[in-house]
């Protein structure tokens, strides 16, 4: 893969306009499909401090889709997911995932440097991924596509351009996009730090302290890295926060031993709540902060941008390849924007609890036996998607979970990120894999196998019978495979532009 050199302005099919996590999982996800991309970020080295910390199963998923698990898994730390505690530190809320994807965990801490470079090594396994490391000052489009510039000098042109540059985006801006504000503004004081001498870890989620006075965050991140968040700075302007001297004393006045630490860094900065009211303008896309910024505490921000990336990608890829029209891509902000706006609110509502009076409900309702008991085992619901490209179903705009198929493998590597007519709890049908030849499906079996429990267990009350899109989401389900058949090719003939067997 060249650096820092472009042979030709027009090679390009996709252009990606900023190089975090989510912009680098745009050009491993459009790589691995051939496509020839560019990828442009104003900073040629990773950041070294950590921002994300946290993702749940489905981003490590995500990031199995496009064959990085193997680099990914060792960077990660299991937790036992989220909990809300009193300032005694006595839990009065704890939540966790209904499936752990296959994993050890449902939830896992990271460093975003450590996933930044795994993500940049895998641009590295495509000839067809540039990464160049230029400042876009600005972006014409036309009927043809899009062509970016750095100051005078014309960068390159491509069909599409994916926008990923963050939550101040210039490509937004530019635009003249608005923003559909939540009204959840908050200064939050981000202090990372190392532990010098590493001792055992007292705790092994993410602990939000309650408090109406001096609500702050937790965490014991991977090695010997640790994390804290204060939504307080005491009256500290901006200049002071950035002395480690005032962030040892703010540690030290809610208890931590300082002397064990060496101080990376203090950030205090801004959480957003809002939504792009726009997230495609012709040929240009938005995703990740620059669609919408959530805040930190439910840890899904970044989580909410490779969502992005694997709900628009396969669609992109469809009008690409001239199978569909590109009026397809109006559903990736129809699927997205209430899915987003709900853990917005989710974490809107987190944010609440633990930093007003409104957590003193909730310590008198941990202490009824009844209520306790749910409170500290709370299952956080699978959110569906938007209205969109959808069959029938009660399974339908749900994700299709995965399951460990033995030490090396996953039922997700079955399904391979294509469309999938998934058959739980029965045998394999030889008219059924002739069937789904015809209409271009393949079609994948889990019967009586072990490692299948959970799957029938989950499919129990759904059906017998999914189809499953290329971003594992389920499109339809029921239990006559023959009728889910029919609506999958009738949808297929109402939008493709690729003739598809008569059945």
């Amino acid at each position: 893969m060249q650096k820092d050199k472009i042979n030709d302005s027009r090679a390009y099919d996709i252009i990606v306009c900023g190089l975090g996590p989510v912009g680098l999982l745009t050009c491993n996800t459009l790589g691995s499909r051939g496509y020839r991309v560019l990828g442009i970020d104003r900073f040629e080295k990773v950041f070294s401090f950590p921002r994300a910390i946290h993702m749940d199963e489905e981003i490590v998923r995500i990031v199995q889709s496009v064959g990085l698990l193997d680099e990914l898994l060792p960077k990660l730390k299991p937790a036992s997911g989220l909990e809300l505690v009193d300032e005694k530190f006595n839990v009065l809320f704890r939540a966790k995932s209904v499936f752990p994807g296959g994993f050890s965990s449902d939830h896992f801490l990271f460093l975003q440097p450590e996933l930044e470079t795994i993500l940049r090594n895998g641009c590295k396994r495509f000839s067809n991924v540039n990464l160049i490391y230029k400042d876009i000052t600005d972006f014409e489009q036309n009927n043809d596509g899009v062509t970016v510039f750095s100051n005078t000098e014309r960068l390159a042109s491509a069909k599409y351009m994916i926008a990923c540059d963050g939550a101040n985006s210039f490509t937004r801006n530019k635009l003249g996009i608005g923003l559909n504000n939540l009204r959840f503004d908050k200064d939050i004081l981000k202090i990372d730090a190392l532990e010098l001498s590493p001792g055992p870890d007292q705790y092994n989620t993410v602990q939000k302290i309650c408090s109406h006075r001096k609500p702050w965050v937790r965490m014991n991140g991977v090695g010997n890295h640790k994390r804290w968040e204060l939504n307080y700075t005491n009256g500290l302007s901006k200049e002071e926060i950035q002395k480690p001297e005032k962030i040892k004393q703010l540690l030290y006045e809610i208890g931590v031993e300082t002397k064990n630490l060496q101080i990376q860094h203090g950030v205090l900065y801004s959480v957003k709540s809002v939504l792009a009211k726009e997230w495609q303008h012709g040929n240009i896309i938005l995703a990740g902060d620059a669609a919408h910024t959530t805040p930190p505490y439910t840890g899904q921000g970044m989580a909410a941008g490779f969502r992005d990336v694997m709900n628009f990608t396969w669609k992109l890829d469809a009008v690409l390849r001239k199978q569909w029209p590109d009026t397809i891509l109006k559903t990736y902000q129809t699927e997205r924007y209430q899915h987003v706006k709900f853990h917005i609110r989710l974490a809107i509502l987190v944010g609440w609890i633990f930093t007003t009076r409104l957590w003193i409900i909730l310590k008198v309702l941990s202490k009824v036996p009844l209520l306790n008991g749910l409170l500290l085992n709370f299952h956080l619901p699978k959110n569906p998607l938007g209205k969109g490209f959808w069959g029938t179903g009660k399974a339908k705009r749900y994700q299709f979970p995965q399951v460990k198929i033995n030490q090396n493998s996953y039922s997700d590597t079955l399904l391979a990120n294509k469309w999938t007519l998934v058959a739980i709890g029965k045998s394999r049908e030889p008219h059924l894999a002739d069937l789904c030849e015809k209409i271009k499906l393949k079609y994948v079996v889990f019967d009586n196998e072990p490692y299948a429990e959970e799957l029938r267990k989950w499919a129990e009350r759904k059906a017998q019978y999914f189809i499953v899109r290329p971003d594992l989401y389920v499109f339809s389900s029921g239990n006559n495979a023959e009728k889910l058949c029919r609506e999958f090719q009738l949808k297929m003939e109402n939008i493709s532009s690729t003739p598809i067997k008569k059945i």
